[in-house]
């Protein structure tokens, strides 16, 4: 008896803990809501939401209510290294049209700014614990390709002394 006791309670115990890992992948809408809060909430891209959740057609629109299903965020380790909008990144004087100006056209700003591979989406956020921060990929760069990321940095001096870490990036 004491056996079928304990088998049923470890039975029962698989059970709920099965069902709170699942409920972990789930996330209910609530009013105010967006998604792209909602992605930088759980370190995932607006992109993976998407992915996983086919109910959502425009991401401008979701309900209160609604349960999305949140993907474990990918992670992985770049090679990252910094830049700045001065010449000796860029090749671009102040006062040229284009300084400043990142490839998606938006301005570049510390903190915010990423150059990705092409494989990242403009807009794809990302998440760098070194940091603590998630960064938006605006930019692209010639020597930004597979596992290699750039991160803006308003300063040269700041940008030399950071130079090129192996980070985990989480998107």
């Amino acid at each position: 008896m004491k056996y079928l006791t304990l088998i049923t309670l470890l039975i029962l115990g698989l059970i709920v803990f099965a069902g709170e890992v699942a409920a972990s992948s789930k996330y209910t809408v609530e009013s105010g809501d967006v998604l792209s809060e909602i992605s930088m909430e759980h370190n995932v891209s607006i992109d993976s939401l998407l992915e996983y959740n086919s109910s959502i057609t425009n991401p401008d629109v979701i309900f209160a209510g609604q349960t999305i299903t949140i993907p474990d965020a990918k992670g992985e380790t770049f090679r990252v290294s910094a830049y700045t909008a001065g010449y000796e990144s860029t090749g671009k004087q102040p006062g040229d049209p284009g300084y400043g100006i990142t490839a998606s056209g938006t301005e570049v700003q510390e903190g915010e700014t990423i150059a990705c591979p092409p494989s990242f989406s403009f807009g794809t956020e990302v998440y760098i614990p070194y940091f603590d921060k998630t960064f938006t990929c605006e930019d692209r760069g010639s020597a930004i390709t597979k596992g290699r990321m750039d991160v803006y940095m308003e300063d040269l001096d700041d940008a030399l002394e950071f130079g090129v870490k192996e980070l985990k990036v989480l998107y």
